[in-house]
């Protein structure tokens, strides 16, 4: 049965996650990475109409995984960039389930993404942007460094903001976005500048940065053993 929903979701899983399978399925606190942040999405979005979009290689791993786990969320196999992972999302969602007028894309190495953060960028899609992503301004002083590794300005931070996950589109403005790229390294940041469309931007958070996982597993379990 078709499921009808206004926003859907695709966690793309490029082939550069093949070669290190942990930084999709490292356990967290008692929990693998994958099924932690499927289940934040899950709370924000119609489980139906979330899809994992896979490069053929981690296909299996992911549908065995999300069915250990009980989940309900859609497996799309794709030829293994990130754009062809995003495309095969794309896709599932119009063919299998749903037609979402927007979508989330999410960052599998983002994995303490909070449903707050999830609803404030959904909330920017529904009140009418084709585009939405949460930022996070600088703290840090910001010096630009030249070829000799000397200091030779400080930047001003003021107007400095690093991108964060989930980042929202129109699902007819991604398609766009991705059938015009003219790279398979898809950077929909990049993509959506060159197009000149408009960005719309909601508030960051400090816990929603990049895990290098396995690596980086005792520094965010303690994160999330300081927030139970």
């Amino acid at each position: 049965m078709a499921v009808r929903s206004i926003v859907g979701a695709v966690l793309p899983l490029p082939i550069a996650i093949a070669d290190n399978r942990l930084a999709a399925f490292t356990p967290l606190a008692g929990e693998v990475l994958l099924v932690r942040i499927l289940r934040t999405l899950v709370g924000t979005v119609p489980e139906q109409a979330i899809v994992v979009a896979a490069a053929e290689p981690l296909v299996d791993d992911v549908r065995e995984c999300v069915a250990a786990h009980g989940l309900s969320v859609g497996v799309a196999a794709a030829a293994g960039t990130r754009a062809q992972c995003l495309a095969a999302g794309l896709e599932y969602l119009e063919r299998e389930l749903v037609s979402p007028q927007h979508v989330l894309i999410h960052d599998i190495r983002r994995p303490l993404v909070s449903a707050a953060m999830c609803e404030r960028v959904i909330a920017g899609l529904r009140n009418g942007s084709d585009v939405v992503m949460p930022m996070l301004a600088m703290t840090d002083s910001v010096k630009a460094v030249d070829a000799a590794g000397s200091v030779i300005r400080t930047l001003d931070r003021s107007a400095l903001r690093s991108v964060q996950f989930p980042r929202g589109f129109g699902t007819d403005q991604l398609a766009g976005l991705l059938a015009q790229s003219p790279s398979d390294e898809f950077d929909e940041v990049e993509e959506t500048m060159r197009a000149g469309m408009p960005i719309t931007v909601v508030d960051g958070e400090a816990d929603a940065f990049v895990a290098d996982l396995p690596r980086d597993t005792a520094f965010v379990e303690a994160i999330i053993a300081c927030h139970s």
